[in-house]
């Protein structure tokens, strides 16, 4: 009799809950808060926001009342807060996720510059900047006729990259980048090419990827036009990434990072994203993330067959093995349903009626996994933010017919007041 606590509310959570619950030996999964849809046959809700500091106390009196056997920590927020030290003070090492000092590999992005650097691992020429002069100069330093990116140096939920076509699209979005952000930013030679995340799950000592890579869609319309978003969609396995390059880039970029971490005193014992970019000159890393993507994760625990239970009990026992890590065949297609107005938040309406989703669960092949919904008393689900749904399918021959069928599940959801979302997920595996 195993319980699996889950941190967190969004999609990437109920996509890990689902995964966790097919386990024959966990008997309870518990969401703190979850949302409108992770309650329901062994999965449970409580009422506490793990996001915040002031409710870790109450969150581990509840995992030593209910004798929990593994935390699970979904989003890098309270990673960056120090949940898992807090939990390891009161004598709790069940707990999956990086200490505070070791997120810093995503919540500070000049700590993981210097890192990168030091484990020489490739990634774009940057120049960490604490003041407005020494962007402007890193700006005329690096900018090229192919422009540069400005990088946020905490966390922003995926929104702090601005990705500048010129040196005078740069220095004229800077003031807006400066009071979104703050003065720290890291500024950024532009890579080009196609990106793709690698995800992971390290033991402290190694990092095991999962065999495949996925692509996210950042931007809010179809062919990556309009604002960066959290992720309107993603797909797996990428086409242009084999299981050889994502076993490299585990083995001499992923790795690396936490052997030296581990020197610097910060074991890292958590899941591991590392946003790349396949360049001319190879694969390079744009970014680290300390959990999963999201929505990546919906397609991820789609394709995994193996027991993600027991994986994360190896890693947290410092023994886990690639080669217990088995796959689906296929592929897998996550669409993001939003609120309209999303991803400007004070545009977004809560508490608008949904319909159809069991319609879409219903079909063959499909999950509807919930992010931004609430559920009623009366039953009925309602939005309760900007990203709502991922309608995540799995064909076990092609992404194409993955595509298709996710389309025609969200051709079967609607919300009050209308929906929005990308009509072209996986556009670039379908027509490759």
């Amino acid at each position: 009799m195993v319980k699996v606590l889950i941190a967190g509310s969004g999609g990437r959570e109920h996509a890990l809950g689902w995964k966790l619950s097919q386990s024959t030996s966990v008997t309870d999964v518990i969401y703190a808060p979850g949302n409108g849809g992770t309650a329901g046959g062994k999965c449970r809700n409580v009422d506490i926001d793990c996001t915040k500091p002031a409710n870790f106390p109450t969150l581990a009196d509840l995992v030593e009342k209910e004798s929990i056997d593994q935390v699970i920590v979904g989003p890098e927020g309270p990673l960056s807060e120090g949940i898992v030290d807090f939990f390891n003070a009161r004598g709790y090492n069940r707990i999956f996720g990086p200490t505070k000092a070791a997120s810093a590999l995503e919540a500070d992005k000049f700590f993981s510059h210097y890192l990168v650097r030091e484990c020489g691992v490739p990634q774009a020429t940057s120049l960490p900047c604490e003041s407005l002069e020494s962007t402007l100069r890193a700006i005329h330093q690096l900018s090229t006729n192919k422009g540069i990116v400005l990088k946020a140096r905490g966390l922003t939920g995926g929104k702090g990259v601005t990705v500048c076509d010129t040196q005078e699209h740069a220095l004229a979005e800077l003031s807006n980048h400066h009071s979104a952000y703050g003065p720290h930013i890291l500024v950024a030679e532009r890579l080009f090419g196609p990106e793709f995340s690698v995800f992971g799950i390290s033991d402290g000592n190694k990092v095991v990827p999962f065999s495949m890579a996925f692509q996210d869609h950042k931007r809010q319309l179809d062919g990556d036009k309009g604002p960066n978003t959290g992720g309107m969609g993603a797909y797996g396995p990428v086409p242009f990434v084999d299981a050889a390059m994502v076993h490299h880039i585990a083995d001499t970029m992923m790795t690396p990072v936490i052997r030296k971490m581990k020197e610097m005193g910060h074991e890292y014992k958590g899941f591991l994203y590392a946003g790349m970019m396949l360049t001319e000159q190879g694969p390079k890393v744009i970014e680290f993330n300390v959990r999963f993507g999201d929505p990546e994760c919906q397609p991820a625990m789609t394709m995994l067959k193996s027991n993600l239970h027991q994986h994360i009990n190896d890693a947290l026992d410092g023994k886990l093995r690639a080669q217990d890590f088995e796959y689906h065949p296929g592929a897998s297609c996550c669409v993001v349903l939003a609120a309209p107005g999303y991803p400007d938040s004070k545009l977004i309406q809560k508490g608008k009626k949904i319909t159809g989703i069991e319609t879409a669960n219903g079909m063959s092949r499909v999950r509807v996994f919930h992010a931004g919904t609430k559920k009623l008393a009366d039953g009925n689900i309602v939005t309760n933010g900007g990203r709502v749904l991922g309608v995540t399918t799995w064909s076990p021959t092609s992404i194409d017919e993955a595509q298709a069928l996710a389309y025609e599940a969200c051709a079967k959801i609607s919300f009050e007041g209308g929906v929005q979302y990308r009509k072209d997920i996986a556009y670039q595996a379908v027509k490759q």
